[in-house]
This record gives structure tokens, C-alpha cells and sequence, in this order.
């Protein structure tokens, strides 16, 4: 017999013999297996390792956490911390999940480090348990059901699409039913409870390349009105846009009927959320799609978030694009004028990559619609928080409160100081003396709060929700949820780390979360040692 051949039969024995294992068995051998590297990392590396000091709220809240979460949290960003598992995770994951034993062994550790370390579970149900803890650290969420639209030119199933807005009418009423338990009277902080939910308008629709034509429309119908000639691309939403992207000649009759679909499906998570008293956050996307989705947004707000009861639709705002500065001015004065609340998310953006390679490949002359570093992003996101806070101070002493209410979407901790000094500069949070804490007033928490990714940044929610706080704990941080099955996130999650690599390689990137997280499980472990 060949060498290649009793290779062969040892290869096929061992897997018959791992089949017959039972299952209990074999998690116990995982869990081993991969603990014994886990104690071995820590007391062979990261020692010496520089890094910034532990902060007093989050230490505490860290010794809180149970040891199987910190272990699985620091096996996910060991591997976060390479960029190279980073670019290979979703194509190793697709060839071992092929091989048997291996694939058993994959599912496993995905499972259990990755899933369970930057997503809420499969369902809402095992989401709620996660909102639950996070609650009692006065800490707010952001339910997202993992929605990924086909970007390739394939048409989505529209069975699909259905059963997927069915989970998210399901995410509204868990939401809902949480958020009367959490917070029942509503009354003081305009409505909300820090029980949201978040949406993807390119996954709820089979083709989202009538997004693009209807884009196209409206860009096309505010060129011939003279509107945004000095405003960079893609442009701000105006009254017309909407019917521009139903009747402009790019726009085909199968456009136009997917556009009423998705604004009729729109509409009735909207109507649902406002039975339930449940924020809707939709998220911004691609700026070759962002002008009917802005549209789209502007249509919901004028009718779900009228003064005369609880507001529901939240548009999303990326500080990195470079009109940022000219749409959030224009988007107050619109909500002043027209009589609603404007609500919005504002996050730096997330398709820097992309952005910048559709503008060179269709040869389009100037400055994209990227600002051009990182200095005037920065720059852009810290002008929305000045702006807002700004905002919501003049109106609250006008008015007695505010038609504003933002969520500053961020891992940087420069821009949360930032907003957390402002809060008191304008007279929306006074310290409190026993404490040194900023006690939000009750006017301004309903207006007013910071977000992170569910699983990443813990450090700096807890550093938030330890600084700031109001008299009965209504929340002032909040963590964006996502859940789904495996097969729909696993290319979330490894498009997501890939297109925030250079975050996940930055100061307070992954290795930052690593050596916090390792940290605490060496005073743990090694009592002697120092934190």
C-alpha cells in the first residue's frame, strides 16, 4: 500500500471516529483546545505591549463580564488585529466549511468567537437577553436585521425580500414591547426610548439598480432647475425629487413599479414602528444611490415624524462625504420650515473604497465626493456635533424643547469628548459634585446620544455611560445590534471588517481591544501581576 494511500485510511478513520463522538463531547474538546492556546497567549505575549490607560468606568465594567466572554471577545480580535486573516476570512471560511472535521470544527469557532463577539444572534429572541444586560448598564440599542442587497446585477427573490421585511416587523415589535418594559413614559424625552431599529433601503427592493436610475432622475431634474450648483455630489435632497425619480426618462415602467413597492414597504414599517413607539434608522449607502434614498427619508420624515406626537423615521448622515456641512445646515432649516422633527445618525461612512473607485472609473473631473483626508473628515463630524448641540441649546431656550434628536455614530474618542464637553458648555448637562458626573437635563436626553457597533468599542461606550447620565437612567450611549443567520452575516461581517481595516489596524483599533480585553483576564488569571 501506497504511502498516499494509508495516509488515506488514517484521514477516513479519524473522521468516522470523530462522527461518533457525541456532540457534548466535542465541544468540550473545542473549548479545550482552544483555551489552552488562550492561556498560553497571555502568558507568553502582550506584556510589554504599549498602550493608553484603563479607564475607571470601563475597568469596572469589564470585571463584570464573565471570563468565557472576555476569552472569546480576545480570540476575535487576535485575528482582527492581522490584516491578512482579514482579507482571507470569507474565502477560508468558504474552503474549510467544504472539508469534513474541519468544517465542523470552522462552524464552531465562527460561531462562538466571531458571531457571538459582533452580532445579537440568529433571532430576535436571542438578541433580547444581549439588550437586556446592555440595558442595565444604561445602555440603549439599535436592532438590525442583516439585510444584504445584490449589488452584482442578479435579481433578489421577492419571496426573499418579503420573509426578510417580515423579520424586521418582528424586530419593531420586540423592540416595542422592550421599550415600554425599559421606559414606559415617553413624555420628557420626546418620545423616545433608546429602543431602535435600523433598515437597508438596497436589500429591500430586487433590483437595486432602479435606485441607481431613479438617482439618476432626480440629479438630472435639479441640474435643469439651477438647484445645488455649488453643492458637491451628490447633491441635497428638494421638494420634487421623489416624483423626478418615478417619471425622469433613465427610469424604466419595471423601475417604477420596484420604486412604489419599495415605498409602499417603507411606509408599512413605518406605520408599524409608530404603533410601537420604535425609532427607524435608515442607513445611508452608496452616494450613486444616496439621492432617492435622501428623497425617500425626506418623504417619511414629513409624514411619520410630525410635532404632534412620537417622531419614527431617522435618516443617516456620513460626515466623510464633502457636502456634509451644507446638508445637515439645510436639513434644520428644512425641518423648521415644514414643521417636523428632524432625526438622524450621523456616522463618518463606511465605502471610502468604493467611492473613490467609481468616481475614476467613470472619468469624472474634480475633487470626489470623499473629503480628501482624514483631518477634514474629522473636521466634518465634529462641525455636525457643534452644530447640533448648538441647535438643540437655542431651541430648548426658546422653546422649552428641541426638534432635533442625533445619534453621533463613532469609535473616535476625540469626537465623544468633544461632544461630551459641548453638552456642558451649553448648558444641557451640569456636573454633579458628589461624583464629578454630567447629569444630562431632561430636555436635552431625548435630543442627544452617542453610538458604537455592538462588540467593538466597548471601552469607549462604557467611558460614556460612566461620564454621562441622566436623574432616572435614560440611556445617552447606545450599540448598533445586527442578527441573522450565519449565511447571511458571515459576508457581512468579513465585507465589514475589510472595508474598516485601516480602523481595525489604527490606534484603538483591534489590537487596542485585544490588550484591554487581555488585560483584565490576566489580573484574573495572574492575581500578582499589575493592571
Amino acid at each position: 500500500m501506497s504511502t498516499k494511500s494509508k495516509a488515506s485510511d488514517v484521514w477516513k478513520n479519524t473522521v468516522l471516529k470523530w462522527r461518533s463522538v457525541s456532540p457534548k463531547k466535542q465541544k468540550i474538546a473545542y473549548v479545550a483546545g482552544s483555551t489552552t492556546i488562550a492561556v498560553l497567549g497571555l502568558l507568553l505575549g502582550g506584556r510589554n505591549t504599549v498602550h493608553e490607560p484603563a479607564d475607571a468606568h470601563d475597568v469596572e465594567a469589564l470585571s463584570r463580564i464573565p471570563f468565557s466572554k472576555l476569552f472569546t471577545g480576545w480570540m476575535a480580535f487576535t485575528f482582527c488585529s492581522s490584516p491578512t486573516w482579514v482579507d482571507m476570512s470569507e474565502t477560508l471560511y468558504n474552503i474549510l466549511s467544504k472539508i469534513p472535521i474541519v468544517s465542523s470544527v470552522t462552524h464552531f469557532f465562527v460561531m462562538n468567537i466571531f458571531f457571538s463577539q459582533f452580532l445579537g444572534g440568529e433571532t430576535t429572541d436571542d438578541c433580547i437577553p444581549k439588550i437586556q444586560d446592555l440595558r442595565k448598564g444604561h445602555i440603549g440599542t439599535l436592532l438590525g436585521y442583516n439585510i444584504e442587497a445584490e449589488l452584482d446585477g442578479t435579481s433578489k427573490n421577492p419571496e426573499l425580500i418579503r420573509a426578510q421585511v417580515e423579520r424586521v416587523m418582528e424586530s419593531i415589535d420586540a423592540q416595542g414591547q422592550l421599550g415600554r418594559n425599559f421606559y414606559p413614559d415617553t413624555s420628557a424625552t420626546g418620545g423616545d426610548n433608546r429602543s431602535w431599529v435600523r433598515i437597508k433601503v438596497t436589500g429591500l427592493l430586487p433590483q437595486p439598480i432602479a435606485l441607481l436610475h431613479g438617482s439618476d432622475a432626480i440629479l438630472t431634474a435639479r441640474e435643469s432647475k439651477g438647484l445645488d450648483i455649488d453643492v458637491p455630489y451628490p447633491g441635497l435632497p428638494h421638494d420634487g425629487d421623489w416624483e423626478a425619480a418615478l417619471n425622469g426618462k433613465q427610469v424604466t415602467p419595471a423601475d417604477r413599479q420596484q420604486l412604489l413597492e419599495l415605498y409602499a414597504t417603507l411606509d408599512r414599517i413605518m406605520a408599524k414602528a409608530r404603533e410601537q413607539n420604535v425609532r427607524v434608522v435608515i442607513d445611508a449607502e452608496q452616494t450613486w444611490y444616496q439621492p432617492i434614498i435622501d428623497s425617500l427619508t425626506d418623504e417619511l420624515m414629513q409624514k411619520y415624524n410630525t410635532l404632534d406626537g412620537p417622531a419614527i423615521c431617522v435618516a443617516s448622515f456620513q460626515a466623510y462625504l464633502r457636502r456634509y456641512p451644507q446638508l445637515l445646515d439645510q436639513q434644520v432649516l428644512r425641518a423648521q420650515e415644514k414643521g417636523y422633527k428632524l432625526l438622524f445618525k450621523q456616522v463618518r461612512g463606511a465605502y471610502i473604497k468604493t467611492e473613490g473607485e467609481r468616481w475614476a472609473k467613470e472619468g469624472r473631473k474634480g475633487p470626489g465626493p470623499v473629503w480628501g483626508s482624514k483631518a477634514e473628515t474629522d473636521a466634518s463630524f465634529n462641525y455636525g456635533i457643534a452644530k447640533t448641540l448648538a441647535t438643540v441649546s437655542s431651541q430648548i431656550q426658546e422653546t422649552g424643547h428641541s426638534q432635533i434628536g442625533a445619534v453621533f455614530a463613532t469609535h473616535n474618542s476625540t469626537s465623544v469628548d468633544l461632544g461630551i464637553r459641548l453638552l456642558e458648555e451649553h448648558g444641557l448637562a451640569k456636573r454633579r459634585n458628589s461624583d464629578g458626573r454630567l447629569i444630562v437635563s431632561n430636555e436635552a436626553a431625548g435630543s442627544i446620544s452617542f453610538g458604537q457597533i455592538y462588540g467593538m468599542k466597548d471601552d469607549l461606550t462604557n467611558k460614556i455611560a460612566g461620564s454621562i447620565a441622566t436623574i432616572d437612567g435614560f440611556p445617552l450611549v447606545i450599540k448598533s445590534m445586527s442578527y441573522g443567520d450565519l449565511k447571511e452575516c458571515l459576508p457581512f461581517l468579513a465585507r465589514r471588517a475589510t472595508e474598516n481595516k485601516a480602523i481595525l489596524e489604527g490606534r484603538g483599533g483591534a489590537s487596542a481591544e485585544r490588550i484591554r480585553l487581555s488585560r483584565e483576564m490576566r489580573r484574573r488569571l495572574l492575581w500578582w501581576t499589575s493592571y
